[in-house]
């Protein structure tokens, strides 16, 4: 009978996605990037496929089923259009707290800089490693033991986690920053929009068979909202 390190794997997870990004400093925010922040990622996509093998995982249910990948990535690629949304929710918050809502990293940087981030450090120190993590070998392992719609949510909650010490700098990097009085609901609400995301990426997942999807949603969203970003403030 082949182990399930669910929990353990979930737990390390948690641990990982918040020490790294201490550990690498602005090197792993966004825009950011660097070769140590993609060799975490590459080290993580080893564990994560390690711990898929010793789970009994196969490339289907990892969601690696490359026949699936093409239509799985185009239906990702509608899933993009939330972050227009997102982008208008950030104008609309602008009017309720009395100032517009920057993200000063993204201002930092040069259009070249961010076009790199957008095209190498984002998706192959984050996304992908991401993906294969949480919707390929956590969902998987969640979904054989509980069932998908437990393991939808389980993966989701492990991932709004996983992103905890992100959420904390990344608003800390805004106009809305402690001592801000808007600086801790702008944390609870970052929180349960990354829950979201998990969600809606576990779903994709799941729907279509493939990490395909997620991966083009995931990776699509963040460029459109740290493009967004930039053209806001500009």
């Amino acid at each position: 009978m082949r182990v399930r390190p669910v929990w353990p794997f979930a737990a390390l997870l948690v641990i990982w996605g918040n020490a790294v990004p201490w550990l690498l400093g602005p090197t792993a925010r966004l825009p950011g990037g660097s070769w140590a922040f993609v060799a975490a990622g590459v080290l993580l996509v080893v564990i994560s496929l390690i711990t898929a093998r010793a789970a009994g995982l196969t490339t289907v249910t990892l969601g690696l089923d490359l026949r699936r990948a093409p239509r799985g990535a185009a239906i990702g690629a509608i899933v993009v259009v939330a972050a227009i949304v997102g982008l208008a929710a950030i104008r609309i918050a602008a009017f309720v707290v009395g100032h517009p809502v920057a993200y000063q990293p993204v201002l930092e940087v040069s259009a070249d800089e961010l076009v790199r981030h957008l095209v190498f450090f984002l998706p192959f120190g984050g996304v992908l490693p991401e993906e294969i993590a949480f919707r390929g070998t956590l969902l998987g392992m969640m979904a054989g033991r509980y069932g998908t719609r437990s393991a939808l949510v389980a993966s989701a909650a492990t991932f709004a986690l996983w992103h905890g010490i992100v959420i904390v700098s990344t608003i800390g990097a805004t106009t809305i920053a402690p001592p801000s009085p808007w600086a801790a609901p702008a944390m609870i609400g970052a929180l349960g929009a990354v829950f979201g995301g998990g969600v809606v990426f576990a779903a994709l997942r799941l729907r279509t068979g493939t990490i395909a999807s997620s991966i083009v949603a995931h990776w699509g969203f963040n460029a459109v909202l740290l493009a967004g970003l930039r053209a806001i403030a500009a």
